[in-house]
């Protein structure tokens, strides 16, 4: 009788793997089992002349307060601090939030893409960076993302939803060394925001809430997805915050990492008006004056925390050869001792968190700080996956 249930167990093992491979076809022809205290396991082999390779891909988000308004200077002049915060940075996925809005099929100068992608990404990178197809349906202030394409393909830019910007879903693919025998291709996706600010939360929590029901209409459960950019939240009670990290199915919940899983801070959270307790963690803003180094940002230094990055349970669990490293988040230059001064501030203290070159380009460039976190990424070498969820239109 145990050895009858040994092998439906084997059988039913190896159908579900089969079942979650992406490319049936490329199915190993050599299995290990191994036996548990629950029974036989099948782990299938590598197959052959794939290699063993794991990654790292640096998120980033940034808010770059109007490039290209020429508010600040010329983007030639911005160009130049933003080149020493990249070069320290190195970025893999880098979204750049609230930029000027420009016409898409123009050349440079006049496309702020093309300018930022040859002017500041591959100057110290060459060769490393593209962007994503931008869009600009609702005619405001654009978005666009830029990608490692040694790391990455961009397969896509679908507008979820357009409301004074346009929010946009980017799909990408991993560039696995084993692509072209496994044929099972590791995908990304990123959604990029920049949401209406000011008191009351209403637009905003409007504008989440109806991109994030899109997603959860598109997809059954999330694949690895990112969702990042300027939220504009004081807290984590607002309903656009709220839509994000929750909903019936767990599947569909995406996580801010400092929240979980890194568990560095607890919900609920008011991080507008108790700001103390989230000091390294907050982004707005760089600068203590409005009118210092120029009268284009905000003011108050650091004061609440607009900028997250959330991360799908895939990425929270590594389901599918993308995983979020934990405790790799992080506000670039906030020491954690900026509340109500400038970046750059030697009182409380001198801010050593990145080099004083690095410290004086955030401040001068952005009245908001980046934030970055970091994934693993594991080749695929016998061609099994967790199916992606069919996206619906």
């Amino acid at each position: 009788m145990k050895a009858k249930a040994a092998i439906v167990f084997l059988i039913t093992g190896i159908f579900f793997w089969v079942a979650c491979s992406k490319s049936p076809g490329t199915a190993p022809a050599t299995k290990t089992t191994t036996t548990t205290p629950t029974g036989p396991i099948v782990i299938p082999q590598p197959l052959p002349n794939t290699v063993d390779k794991t990654d790292t891909l640096k998120v980033m988000a940034y808010n770059v307060l109007n490039y290209g308004d020429m508010c600040q200077g010329s983007t030639s002049t911005l160009n130049g601090y933003f080149k020493t915060i990249i070069q320290y940075a190195s970025p893999d996925l880098l979204s750049c939030e609230k930029m000027n809005a420009f016409p898409i099929s123009s050349t440079m100068p006049d496309n702020l893409a093309i300018n930022i992608r040859d002017s500041v990404l591959n100057i110290d990178f060459p060769n490393r960076y593209a962007f994503a197809t931008p869009t600009d349906v609702s005619g405001g202030g654009m978005s666009v993302l830029f990608y490692n394409k040694q790391k990455l393909t961009f397969v896509k830019t679908e507008t979820l939803y357009q409301y004074i910007t346009d929010f946009d879903l980017y799909k990408l693919y991993y560039n696995d060394p084993n692509l072209a025998i496994t044929h099972d291709t590791t995908y990304i996706y990123v959604v990029v925001n920049h949401t209406q600010s000011g008191t009351p939360s209403t637009t905003r929590d409007q504008q989440v809430s109806t991109y994030m029901a899109t997603l959860r209409a598109k997809f059954a459960y999330f694949p690895n997805l990112i969702n990042m950019g300027d939220f504009n939240t004081a807290n984590s009670y607002e309903a656009g915050y709220q839509s994000v990290i929750t909903a019936t199915d767990s599947t569909q919940r995406m996580s801010d990492p400092p929240f979980y899983p890194d568990q560095t801070v607890k919900y609920p959270a008011e991080w507008e008006d108790n700001a103390s307790s989230y000091a390294s963690q907050l982004t707005t803003t760089t600068r203590a004056l409005a009118t210092v180094p120029n009268s284009c940002g905000t003011s108050g230094g650091a004061k609440s925390w607009y900028d997250h990055i959330f991360i799908s349970p895939w990425l929270v669990k590594g389901s599918n050869y993308v995983s979020y490293i934990p405790n790799s988040y992080n506000t670039i230059g906030n020491d954690g001792h900026r509340i109500g001064v400038d970046i750059n501030s030697t009182a409380p203290q001198i801010n050593t968190s990145a080099p004083a070159a690095v410290i004086n380009a955030l401040w001068q460039f952005s009245n908001k700080y980046p934030i970055t976190i970091k994934l693993l990424v594991k080749a695929n070498r016998n061609a099994y996956s967790i199916a992606d969820p069919i996206e619906k239109n």
